[in-house]
Order: C-alpha cells, then sequence, then structure tokens
C-alpha cells in the first residue's frame, strides 16, 4: 500500500513538473515571439500589454483560445516579418478577421498560436474597366455589397449574414445569386498571398495556379491572403420582394411537406 502511494505521488508529481515546464516554455515563445515583432517594428499585444484582453476577445465567448501575441501589420512587408518571427519562434500562424466565428479559428482555435489581426490591411476597390473588385482585411459582406450597389449599382455574389466578414466567405457562402452566378468561391479571378516564408506571390489561373487552386477552398491552409479580386455582376433586377411563408399551426408539417410547399 504504502508502494502504490508512493507511486502515484511520483506520477503527480512528474505530471505537475511537466505542466510546469509546459507553462515555462509557452511563456518563453511569448517573450520570443514579442521580442523579435517588436525588433521587425511591427505592433503587436502580448499577455503583458493593457489592452490583451480586447484584443485576444473571441465572437463566441464560449470558445476562447489564448494566443501566444497578436500582430497588427499595417503594411505587406510587415506580413512578411510577423510570419518569419512565428517560424522562428516555432510558433503556429492563424489570421484574424471580420472576428465572427463559432469556432474562433480566428485566434488559432488552440492556445500558442500568433494572431495576425489583418485590421491595418483593410481595403475595398472596385475597378471600373475590368469590372473586379478587390478587398482584404475585415471587411463586412454589408461593407462590400453597399459600396457596390451605391457607387456602381453593380452586385456581386456573397452570403445572407451582413456581418460576416468577406474573406470568410471566400471559401463559399450561399446566398441569393449563388444559383445564377455561384458563390464567392466560384467567382476569384485572382489573390496575394503572404507565403510561409514571408514571400509575397500573386496567383491566378496563369500563374502560381497551383496555390490559386489551393486558395480556393482552403486559404487558411495556404497562407495570408491579402487581397481578393473577384467577378462583379449586373444586377438582374432593382426590385427586391422579401416574403414569409408561414404555415398552419395546427398542423406540425414534416421536411417533405416543408419541401413540397416551397417547390
Amino acid at each position: 500500500m504504502v508502494a502504490s502511494v508512493s507511486g502515484a505521488s511520483r506520477a503527480i508529481f512528474a505530471l505537475c513538473s511537466l505542466i510546469a515546464a509546459q507553462g515555462g516554455f509557452a511563456a518563453a515563445q511569448t517573450a520570443d515571439i514579442g521580442s523579435c515583432l517588436a525588433k521587425a517594428g511591427v505592433e503587436n499585444s502580448v499577455p503583458t500589454t493593457s489592452t490583451w484582453a480586447v484584443d485576444t476577445e473571441a465572437w463566441n465567448s464560449r470558445v476562447s483560445p489564448k494566443p501566444s501575441a497578436v500582430a497588427f501589420p499595417k503594411t505587406e512587408e510587415e506580413v512578411s516579418a510577423a510570419l518569419k518571427c512565428a517560424a522562428d519562434a516555432g510558433v503556429k500562424v492563424t489570421t484574424l478577421g471580420g472576428n465572427r466565428s463559432f469556432s474562433s479559428m480566428g485566434f488559432g482555435r488552440n492556445d500558442g498560436a500568433l494572431v495576425i489581426n489583418l485590421k491595418g490591411l483593410k481595403h475595398l476597390e472596385y475597378d471600373e474597366k475590368t469590372k473586379l473588385l478587390s478587398y482584404g482585411g475585415p471587411v463586412m459582406i454589408s461593407e462590400a455589397a453597399n459600396h457596390m450597389w451605391n457607387k456602381y449599382k453593380r452586385t456581386l455574389p456573397h452570403g445572407r449574414c451582413p456581418d460576416v466578414g468577406m474573406t470568410g466567405v471566400a471559401a463559399s457562402g450561399f446566398g441569393t445569386l449563388s444559383r445564377s452566378s455561384g458563390t464567392v468561391l466560384d467567382n476569384i479571378e485572382s489573390v496575394r498571398v503572404a507565403l510561409a516564408n514571408g514571400s509575397i506571390v500573386d496567383a491566378d489561373a496563369k500563374q502560381n495556379s497551383d496555390l490559386f487552386w489551393g486558395v480556393r477552398g482552403a486559404a487558411s491552409s495556404m497562407g495570408v491572403v491579402l487581397d481578393f479580386k473577384i467577378k462583379t455582376y449586373e444586377p438582374p433586377s432593382e426590385r427586391v420582394t422579401n416574403y414569409t411563408i408561414e404555415f398552419n399551426s395546427s398542423y406540425k408539417p414534416t421536411q417533405q411537406d416543408n419541401v413540397d410547399a416551397l417547390v
């Protein structure tokens, strides 16, 4: 019995030592990456920063991973510098755009990531010659749609929730025009991407086509997408009609009944 207790004590001591060591390693990682970002001139936030709680507040408070640091690049070169710092520190990277993720992917989902907050690179521009919309950073669906309609009387495929980021729906998002024009993913013409090694490349169907293929559906696994260029469309009509379908409350329809009613 004494030997058993002694063995259990040793196991508990070993576990506590491991946890303490992991905590020390995490602290060292944070210090390393914070120091690297500062030396590179990249604005950043670490756990000792006064704004840390705000900088790491997830949209879904039930899933709140703890990053090692948050970088706030203002130029493409600063994005490259942040990626190099993460590589040197052995830290995984995630990007934060509109911060509307049920699983808090913008903060890495798991603890210890470097968050690259793209708010300093937000842009929304329309080229009337090519009829392409260029955007990046935390541009919301409502911003893009209103920008195109109010200034140019044009529209674009997008999801239906106005406060979702356009960079997020680049992985798809079904909406009003999807049946006729496809999703955002189907309409991407080109991207500009910062790769893990810090290099910045342009990709489309002709150049870096393998990267272009991967970005359309797995952008967050390919690199930091700095810019999307997508097709826009002349709207089929200037009139939009909202309507509601109500079912008899005394009758509980089956799923097939609902489908039949819509058809």
